[in-house]
């Protein structure tokens, strides 16, 4: 129940049928709903349990509870060193047929995420959040910038993908669902011209080409900051406009409230998808870049690894 409650016989035959057009979908299940929420919050809860172990083990550093020479400490070196090595079976995987039978590329690609962040945290434990030795220091670091690149990979995939775990998106598709959404818009928003002629002229503005990467970054914040003032002056003309016409049409209150949050949603998603259009083909672009960078960083840090691992033992 939206739009679609307010009265046929009060409004205007124009701003009615553009509300039944729009009208939101009925809730869904709610089982549905609830798995969708725990899905949602996964990734939160394990990047917060992440933060508070490595909060944990600086603060605590100085009890010593580890040792990188033996017991747990030795141990957690171990595992923390094979989950590294085991990042490259995702892109073996996606690349050689032949090890189909190690099961999809969707699992591996979760895994390669997990390995990617357990293995430094691992690791941090083992060396006690404290540097050593020189090979074990650039073993250390060599880990520490191969993880934050993956970190930066991570954010800019989801940028280019349905979500991290969706197919990749095409700039023609977003175009078309932007342009979608703007003939939805054009003829929904005739209860409020001002919100149209708003949002049409940020669209207008955030899909300029930019001039190269350096402006493309630049154009990524600017692009966010004028995409905040368009959501809040938006709101403003739609509350303004629909109270107007809710006087007029002698609509209620309820049924102005939802019309105005209906509008709001409707709003949000045109910046949203007016961004993502504007700043594709720049993460496209960072995403080949980070590509011939991280490899190298990765086989760095196998090689540092290895030294380490033969100085400890062997000397």
């Amino acid at each position: 129940m939206t739009v679609t409650i307010l009265r046929q016989r009060r409004m205007e035959p124009s701003a009615m049928s553009a509300a039944n057009d729009q009208m939101p979908p009925p809730s869904e299940p709610q089982v549905g709903a609830v798995l969708r929420g725990i899905g949602a919050v996964m990734p939160w809860a394990f990047g917060m349990a992440v933060v508070l172990a490595l909060f944990a083990g600086y603060r605590l550093r100085h009890l010593e509870l580890t040792t990188a020479e033996r017991g747990a400490g030795y141990m957690l070196g171990i595992i923390g060193a094979m989950m590294m090595l085991l990042l490259l079976l995702y892109p073996l995987r996606k690349r050689v047929r032949g090890l189909a039978f190690m099961g999809g590329n969707r699992l591996w690609f979760r895994l390669h995420m997990i390995f990617g962040v357990l293995g430094p945290v691992l690791i941090l434990y083992h060396a006690n959040f404290r540097l050593g030795s020189t090979n074990s220091n650039v073993a250390l670091i060599s880990m520490l910038i191969v993880a934050v690149s993956g970190l930066v990979g991570r954010y800019i995939y989801a940028k280019i993908h349905h979500g991290l775990y969706g197919r990749k998106a095409s700039l023609a598709e977003l175009r078309g669902t932007l342009d979608d959404t703007r003939s939805d818009i054009a003829a929904l928003f005739a209860v409020s011209p001002g919100v149209r002629d708003e949002l049409f002229a940020f669209s207008e503005r955030v899909l300029q080409e930019p001039s190269g990467v350096l402006h493309g970054l630049g154009r990524i914040v600017t692009t966010r900051i004028a995409a905040a003032h368009t959501r809040r002056r938006v709101h403003r003309l739609a509350r303004r406009d629909i109270a107007a016409r809710s006087r007029d049409a002698g609509w209620s209150r309820t049924e102005a409230r939802r019309l105005l949050r209906h509008v709001d949603n409707k709003s949000r998603a045109f910046v949203k998808q007016a961004r993502a259009v504007s700043e594709f083909a720049l993460y496209e672009r960072l995403f080949s870049l980070w590509h011939v960078l991280h490899l190298p960083l990765f086989f760095m840090l196998v090689i540092a690894a290895i030294v380490h691992v033969i100085a400890v033992h062997f000397y």
